[in-house]
C-alpha cells in the first residue's frame, strides 16, 4: 500500500542506486549541520540547518515528505534532493532549517524496510501499513514541532521574515499549523500538496482548514493531485483569497519536485521550473 498522502501513480521514494553512490568523490558534501532543539513533551527535534550565503534575506522552514532525507538520517540509502534544495536556498541568502518531523522513524524505515538491508530493492509503494503510519502523524503530535522550529528561526533573527516550504505531507502540516494559529509565517510554498489528509485520514474539515490560512500560499500542483486546486475548486479559491497562487504542472506526477527522476528531460525541466517559482516566491518576503 502506498503512503496515504500520495495519489496513485506518484513518484516513489528517491533512491541511490548503490552504496558507492553515497560516497562518490564528486558527491557534494552537505552545506549545513545537524542540530536539535527541545520540543515540549517530546524528544528533541532534529534540524538540518544551513546558514545563509551573502546578504541575509530571511529564514525558511522546510517540511519534508514522509520519506528519509539523508542529511537528517545519514544511515539511509535514500536520495537527498530535499537536502540539496535546502543548500540551494541558503546560497540565495536564506537561513534554512529542515525539520526532522519523524525523527528516526520516517515512513520507509518505520513501516517496513528490506529484509536484507538493501534499500535499493525497497519499494515503498509495495508495503503494507501506510495508512496506519500516517494516522499516527497527527497535528497534535506534529504541531509542537512546527512551533519549536519557527521559534528557533525567530530567535536567530527576531525581526526577519520567515517562509515555509512543504513537500507532500509537509504541505498539510503547514496548512494545519497556519489554520490552527500554531505557526506564524510570512509566506508559504507547497509542492504536490496533500491537504486531503485533513479529511481522508484525520476525519476533519479540509475546506475549513484551507479557508483559515493566514499567509499567502503558493501551490505547485501535479497532474494527479487533488482537482480541488484547479478550475473553481475550493482549495484554489482559498489559496487565491489569501493572495496566493496555484501553478499547474499537469504533465508532472505527485512528488516530482523532491523525488522525480531528472534523467528524464521533461521531469528535469519540471523540477527546474518549480525551483524558479520557489525562489521567486520567497523573494517576495
Amino acid at each position: 500500500m502506498a503512503p496515504a498522502c500520495c495519489p496513485e501513480g506518484s513518484w516513489p521514494q528517491l533512491m541511490a542506486t548503490s552504496n558507492a553512490d553515497l560516497n562518490k568523490d564528486d558527491c557534494p558534501a552537505p552545506e549545513g549541520t545537524l542540530q536539535s532543539i527541545p520540543v515540549e513533551g517530546q524528544t528533541d527535534l532534529p534540524l538540518y540547518v544551513v546558514e545563509p550565503k551573502g546578504d541575509f534575506k530571511g529564514s525558511i522552514l522546510v517540511l519534508p515528505d514522509v520519506y528519509s532525507v539523508r542529511v537528517l538520517n545519514p544511515d539511509v540509502r535514500s536520495g537527498d534532493r530535499i537536502g540539496s534544495i535546502c543548500d540551494a536556498l541558503a546560497e540565495q541568502g536564506y537561513r534554512v532549517a529542515l525539520a526532522g518531523l519523524f525523527r528516526d522513524e520516517p515512513y520507509d524505515k518505520a513501516v517496513k524496510g528490506p529484509d536484507d538491508g538493501d534499500f535499493v530493492k525497497f519499494d515503498p509503494f509495495a508495503q503494507d501499513g501506510g495508512v496506519d503510519w500516517i494516522k499516527q502523524q497527527t497535528y497534535e503530535k506534529i504541531g509542537p514541532n512546527l512551533k519549536a522550529a519557527v521559534g528557533y528561526l525567530k530567535e536567530k533573527n527576531s525581526d526577519s521574515k520567515i517562509g515555509v516550504l512543504g513537500f507532500c505531507y509537509g504541505t498539510w502540516a503547514f496548512c494545519k499549523g497556519s489554520a490552527e494559529g500554531g505557526i506564524d509565517v510570512d509566506v508559504a510554498v507547497g509542492c504536490h500538496p496533500t491537504s486531503v489528509l485533513e479529511n481522508a485520514v484525520f476525519g476533519r474539515d479540509e475546506d475549513a482548514m484551507m479557508a483559515s490560512l493566514k499567509q499567502p500560499t503558493t501551490i505547485l500542483w501535479a497532474g494527479n493531485d487533488s482537482e480541488s486546486y484547479t478550475g473553481d475548486g475550493s482549495n484554489k479559491k482559498a489559496i487565491e483569497k489569501t493572495g496566493g497562487k496555484v501553478h499547474d504542472f499537469p504533465d508532472m506526477l505527485h512528488g516530482w519536485v523532491s523525488r522525480g527522476d531528472v534523467a528524464d528531460e521533461a521531469v528535469k525541466a519540471g523540477v527546474e521550473s518549480a525551483m524558479t517559482i520557489i525562489m521567486d516566491t520567497f523573494a517576495t518576503m
